[in-house]
């Protein structure tokens, strides 16, 4: 045994509090980003940048009425005429485009829901986020929590979707979610 006297026992390698703390950490952080993608329904995603009306200020003054010295005020003589009764009319009160809407993609089309959430700007409706969406859908499908019903249908009329029902459980309660099925225009 004398050969094995003289060879340096193994060492295995321990690294430094440092170095595991630090592994951890990153282990740590990269599987709540990734949780953070999986599950993150799109509202803090940025969505599309779209033009903000601006004001301008004239640079050349405004020219204002003055005042003339011969300008005197006349009186007329008040009759009693009938003030006419407002009729009434049925109108329905007209439904507010303020609730923000969520555009997803089920066609397969790379884009399509960025390209289609240009359609619901336009139409004045404020953008929610835009993403995918994973799962069997029928046709393009505008979905609405409970008190959205009514806006829903002014959505659905503004950008051309025909079926119009209320949300999935895993949808959003706060906004109309447009769920994109086919190939779009």
């Amino acid at each position: 045994m004398q050969h094995r006297k003289n060879l340096s026992p193994r060492k295995a390698y321990v690294p430094s509090s440092w170095l595991l703390v630090l592994t951890v950490l990153v282990c740590v952080g990269g599987a709540g980003w990734l949780g953070w993608l999986l599950l993150d329904d799109g509202s803090s995603s940025t969505p599309e940048a779209t033009p903000t009306p601006t004001a301008t200020a004239s640079s050349t003054p405004s020219a204002a009425p003055t005042p003339t010295a011969t300008a005197t005020p006349t009186r007329t003589k008040a009759t009693a005429s009938p003030t006419p009764e407002p009729t009434r009319t049925t109108k329905a009160p007209e439904v507010a485009r303020d609730v923000p809407v969520s555009v997803l993609n089920n066609t397969g089309v790379r884009g399509a829901a960025a390209t289609f959430s240009a359609k619901v700007t336009r139409a004045g409706w404020p953008l929610g986020g835009v993403g995918n969406w994973t799962g069997a859908i029928m046709g393009n499908t505008v979905y609405y929590p409970p008190a959205y019903e009514a806006k829903a249908r002014l959505l659905a009329r503004d950008v051309g979707i025909d079926r119009v029902l209320p949300r999935l459980a895993n949808m959003r309660s706060d906004r109309l979610t447009i769920i994109l099925a086919g190939p779009q225009s």
